[in-house]
């Protein structure tokens, strides 16, 4: 059933302009995340425009990501050379459902 519904959004995004979906497109279960002891704040990151979606900001001296514009593309974690941005992973609810019902598929045959 959840394969299902994959299916029908993977065949929905074909359809939608790509201009949209560069500005409002998410990465499902991933977001930027700063290493505080890492960011000098040096400001590089907002200078030079690390995030395409502007989720980046300095707030007292350190890197800030907004995770409303954040959308997990992961460009600001390779272009700082402070190495101060991380990509944090959880797994979208879909997923993690789809996961549960193999598993539980699995041990009832395994039974």
């Amino acid at each position: 059933m959840i394969l299902n519904e994959l299916k029908y959004i993977a065949k929905d995004l074909t359809s939608v302009p790509k201009d949209l979906i560069h500005r409002f497109a998410r990465v499902p279960g991933v977001r930027a995340m700063v290493r505080y002891e890492r960011c000098n704040g040096c400001s590089a990151c907002v200078r030079k425009s690390f995030c395409r979606f502007g989720a980046i900001s300095i707030e007292e001296r350190k890197a800030v990501v907004d995770q409303n514009r954040c959308r997990g593309c992961g460009r600001c974690t390779h272009l700082c050379i402070k190495n101060a941005f991380s990509l944090e992973l959880h797994q979208p609810a879909a997923v993690k459902k789809f996961l549960r019902a193999i598993d539980n598929s699995v041990s009832e045959i395994m039974r």
